[in-house]
């Protein structure tokens, strides 16, 4: 297990994680759980595949489908949080985000970079979450006015590494990521 003992360093530590997950198509980085609030108050959580990450900038994007439920959510709250659990370093990462929804022809350049297998994801006919008869009741299209990028502005980063003796740390945007050590 790691010991760290300064806060860059451990902030480091996560950002190099978010990298390999992009990267590595088998690291559990590359999936995290993204949150947000249904209309009724409650929390939905769901799994999606990070796109891209811009560290200097402080975000992290995602694709959607914009028929999806998370769309509706969004609308109501752009505030999200973000789930990443690393197993094989015992790290947990914890987000809050705003979300920026991106849809319509600002999105044909991320469109282009999306393969022609997943195209059809977006588009889905009945559209997600639509009650069938039968489990396969439903047809793929590929309809890139269906296409969202949700770009994700982090606000606060909450690390936990369990080991012998667990650290925990909050960094926030608003102090410049200056972190600090809590109780674990």
């Amino acid at each position: 297990m790691k010991a760290f003992q300064k806060l860059d360093n451990f902030l480091d530590f996560c950002w190099a994680q978010i990298s390999r997950g992009k990267a590595d198509k088998k690291s559990p980085a590359r999936y995290p759980t993204f949150v947000t609030s249904t209309l009724n108050g409650f929390p939905s959580a769901r799994t999606l595949v990070i796109r891209s990450y811009d560290r200097k900038n402080n975000q992290i994007e995602f694709h959607t489908d914009t028929a999806s439920s998370k769309m509706l959510a969004l609308e109501d709250n752009p505030h999200a949080g973000i789930h990443i659990w690393l197993p094989k370093v015992q790290l947990q990462i914890q987000m809050e985000v705003i979300v920026e929804v991106k849809v319509g022809d600002i999105t044909i350049p991320y469109w282009r970079d999306v393969p022609s297998k997943s195209k059809v994801t977006y588009g889905t006919i009945p559209s997600p979450g639509t009650v069938l008869e039968s489990p396969f009741a439903y047809d793929y299209t590929s309809n890139q006015k269906r296409f969202a990028v949700l770009v994700c502005d982090i606000q606060a980063i909450q690390l936990l590494l369990l080991g012998d003796k667990h650290i925990r740390a909050h960094y926030k945007k608003t102090t410049n990521w200056q972190g600090e050590w809590l109780s674990p």
